[in-house]
């Protein structure tokens, strides 16, 4: 899938939110009525233009300013980053919880939610065969949930949870982040942050029980 809201602000998917306002805020500034006639004189009617060319600027705004409030939401982005992996590579596993989380999303939200066509379009990705055992792979650096930059398990690291998830990363991002957050409280689920020094392989993100420990 080549196409996304990356490519759209010609950003990278580990670009920073300051990075990501700065290319919003580009946008938004050349997206004019003026501009919009331009390229819409061409092909569409002079009598027609007044009317078209207010609904597609609106229309326009209204596009930019939801990719910027995604983009620049820790877990809505987290849920979008996570719908743009199950478009390239899915697997029954991911599609479950990309689901879950997305859904789980929507029904904490008043304004900010993921429409039913991208529900749609995940669910189009159909059962996936699971494929022969393939050689262990080179083992992947996790990446930290703030600046995006891999960081070393073995090395200093901290854990944020709430009720809607867990961030994991370097010491001094994570503990920005939550200096960032009002009382210490997740943006989100408005729950306090709880710092923890190591992730168990057993903790899975479940949409009834938040946080289930299987034996």
């Amino acid at each position: 899938m080549n196409y996304s809201a990356y490519s759209f602000l010609d950003a990278r998917r580990d670009a920073s939110p300051h990075d990501i306002m700065n290319r919003c805020q580009e946008y938004i500034s050349k997206w004019t009525l003026t501009s919009v006639r331009e390229r819409l004189k061409h092909v569409v009617p002079g009598e027609h233009m007044a009317m078209v060319a207010a609904k597609v600027h609106h229309e326009g705004n209204v596009y930019i300013r939801s990719m910027a409030s995604v983009l620049l939401d820790p877990s809505a982005r987290q849920c979008y980053d996570a719908w743009l992996d199950v478009q390239e590579s899915s697997s029954p596993e991911k599609l479950a919880l990309t689901k879950a989380r997305m859904s789980w999303f929507n029904q904490t939200q008043n304004k900010l939610m993921f429409g039913p066509d991208m529900m749609s379009l995940m669910s189009q990705s159909g059962p996936v065969k699971l494929a022969s055992p393939k050689p262990k792979q080179q083992h992947c650096e996790p990446k930290c949930r703030e600046c995006r930059k891999a960081f070393d398990l073995k090395k200093s690291y901290l854990v944020l949870h709430c009720h809607c998830t867990t961030r994991v990363g370097h010491e001094s991002c994570m503990r920005q982040f939550k200096i960032k957050c009002t009382n210490g409280k997740c943006p989100v689920c408005r729950q306090c942050l709880l710092e923890r020094r190591q992730v168990s392989k057993y903790l899975f993100w479940n949409v009834k029980q938040k946080y289930k420990f299987i034996a």
